[in-house]
């Protein structure tokens, strides 16, 4: 397995839980929505300490709707994998899997850590037991951080790591594919209508779009600028 499929897999781990914003007012703030879902602040603050805070909330919003849209477009043109597409997404989520497993043992003990110091047991006994599985301070503070209510740690707590970390494997590596096919569609609008590719891709995505009634709903942000980055690389 490469570092950066370990990479891709530990940030859709992450993308199942989003960020807690240091706002607790601001959580639930609507920020975009559409047929496909909605996008709360919760789910794109950045840390307070980031350069461009807003700049970065921006690109984690983009990011969210581009997901939204590979899976609306996916339907809507009616994509489904070849069998060996499937097998292979499979193999591939099956030969990862001890990677999975460690990465959702980190996540599973960080996270009933974290439950622990909000239930009030002493954060330096906790920290003293997690530091056996090489995780450090930093590591249950930011989860605590992200944890902010005792609600919040429970429910993480509560989580199948090792089942969402082979479907997160498992979606990314039907993605790769999904991507391949909705590239194919693009190379054949563009051939079809004697266009560049990327306006064919900007023309799919904005369809997409439209079809699926995305929307900003908070005037702070934007929708993104390219729509087709995520199949135009």
């Amino acid at each position: 397995m490469t570092k950066l499929n370990l990479i891709l897999i530990g940030m859709a781990l992450l993308w199942l839980q989003p960020l807690a914003a240091d706002v607790t007012a601001d959580r639930n703030r609507l920020i975009a929505e559409s047929d496909v879902g909605r996008v709360v602040y919760s789910m794109v603050a950045c840390r307070p300490a980031v350069a461009n805070r807003h700049q970065c909330e921006q690109s984690e919003l983009d990011r969210r709707i581009h997901i939204q849209w590979i899976d609306a477009a996916v339907k809507l043109n009616k994509v489904a994998l070849t069998p060996d597409e499937a097998a292979s997404a499979e193999n591939k989520t099956k030969a990862d899997d001890a990677h999975i497993v460690a990465a959702a043992a980190r996540f599973k003990a960080l996270a009933e850590g974290a439950l622990r110091v909000r239930r009030g047991e002493d954060r330096e006994r906790v920290l003293s037991e997690l530091s056996k599985q090489r995780l450090t301070a930093r590591d249950l503070d930011w989860e605590i951080e992200h944890l902010p209510t005792l609600a919040a740690a429970e429910k993480a707590a509560a989580k199948d790591y090792v089942a969402e970390g082979r479907q997160a494997a498992r979606d990314y590596y039907a993605h790769v594919s999904y991507l391949d096919h909705l590239r194919r569609i693009v190379q054949q609008r563009a051939a079809a209508t004697n266009s560049p590719f990327t306006a064919a891709e900007e023309q799919l995505w904005s369809d997409v779009a439209r079809a699926t009634h995305t929307r900003i709903v908070d005037p702070a942000f934007t929708m993104p600028a390219r729509k087709g980055i995520l199949v135009n690389q």
